[in-house]
């Protein structure tokens, strides 16, 4: 089921009234929201009250949308943890304001954006029988002399905003699925440690999505070091549910047969599916430009990402040995 057509959100952090929530999905979500995130309908009603009540009184935040929709992203990250849900939005909120390069203007009709979210790099596939989101991305697609690290975390920028407006994905989570046959070293060798942490931190502890599996095939011998780098600003959690397949048969399956693409031996088209995701982009582009005008205080969450825990970060992950299941080439 796609978001709704709404043309946008109101961001008065006091509204004189708060929609209605209904929940419409299919029984299968309303199964795993009950039995992974606790959600039932007394307990999502009390807990975005609780929620918005919260918002109204915050005296650091001055303007947030405070719609179901937008709301409940974070409490089923949060599995109705009202606390630290709230904790989540406003760490998302001073990120957005902390780096803006990285996570603010995300316009989808802006050239160098537009043309990598043409090049093919990313595909929605669409949801398995767990109810989770299948994603697949086709690494050896993006073209490192064009695009530097920045352009590339904009666009998974985009793509988390756009797919974090569909319920099914706020509640079953992702399935990722990463294809880095034929990929070059300029690919991996471009990335900072500071870029490292500022996508990983996004990734791992800003957005409120829920990475169930990833699953990798064809990693280079040659970018091991780069990626257990990567991966000392990865949670625990998270390193347990990547797995780097030996072979492509292995990878493939993984997927579920019916959202094979033709290009893996399925029916799946991917053009079809890349020109449908690019189209929902372009309907919801004028939602997302607006989560730019949400504001948070950000000089109270300054210490968040400060240089100390950069270091610490890096002393106590260590670089050796953090890639376990990984199988290369």
């Amino acid at each position: 089921m796609s978001p709704t057509k709404c043309t946008g959100y109101s961001i008065d952090k006091r509204p004189a009234s708060y929609d209605d929530y209904e929940f419409t999905l299919p029984e299968l979500y309303r199964k795993i929201a009950k039995e992974e995130l606790r959600e039932d309908d007394e307990i999502r009603e009390q807990s975005l009250t609780q929620m918005r009540e919260w918002i109204a009184k915050h005296p650091y935040i001055r303007k947030c949308r405070t719609d179901a929709s937008f709301l409940l992203r974070f409490l089923r990250f949060r599995k109705f943890s009202v606390p630290t849900a709230c904790e989540a939005l406003e760490r998302y909120l001073a990120m957005r304001q902390t780096f803006p390069d990285w996570f603010k203007n995300l316009d989808c009709d802006e050239p160098l954006m537009k043309e990598l979210l043409e090049d093919g790099v990313f595909t929605k596939l669409g949801q398995n029988q767990d109810g989770r989101m299948v994603i697949l991305f086709s690494v050896r697609l993006l073209n490192p002399d064009k695009f530097l690290p920045i352009h590339q975390g904009r666009m998974m920028a985009l793509l988390i905003e756009t797919l974090l407006e569909w319920e099914e994905l706020q509640i079953g989570g992702f399935q990722v699925m990463l294809d880095f046959t034929d990929t070059v070293m300029k690919l991996y060798g471009s990335w900072g440690v500071t870029d490292m942490k500022i996508f990983m931190d996004a990734v791992n502890r800003s957005y409120p999505i829920r990475i169930r599996e990833v699953n990798g095939v064809k990693f280079p011998k040659f970018a091991v070091s780069i990626l257990n780098l990567l991966l000392t600003f990865a949670s625990p959690k998270l390193k347990e549910r990547i797995v780097c397949h030996k072979t492509m048969m292995e990878w493939k399956a993984k997927l579920s047969p019916e959202l094979l693409p033709k290009e893996y031996d399925g029916d799946l088209d991917l053009d079809v599916l890349r020109r449908e995701f690019r189209k929902h982009l372009e309907d919801r582009r004028s939602v997302i430009l607006a989560l730019d005008e949400m504001d948070i205080d950000t000089a109270h969450y300054s210490s968040l990402w400060n240089q100390s825990n950069l270091v610490e970060n890096e002393v106590e992950g260590g670089v050796a040995g953090s890639f376990r299941k990984l199988n290369v080439d």
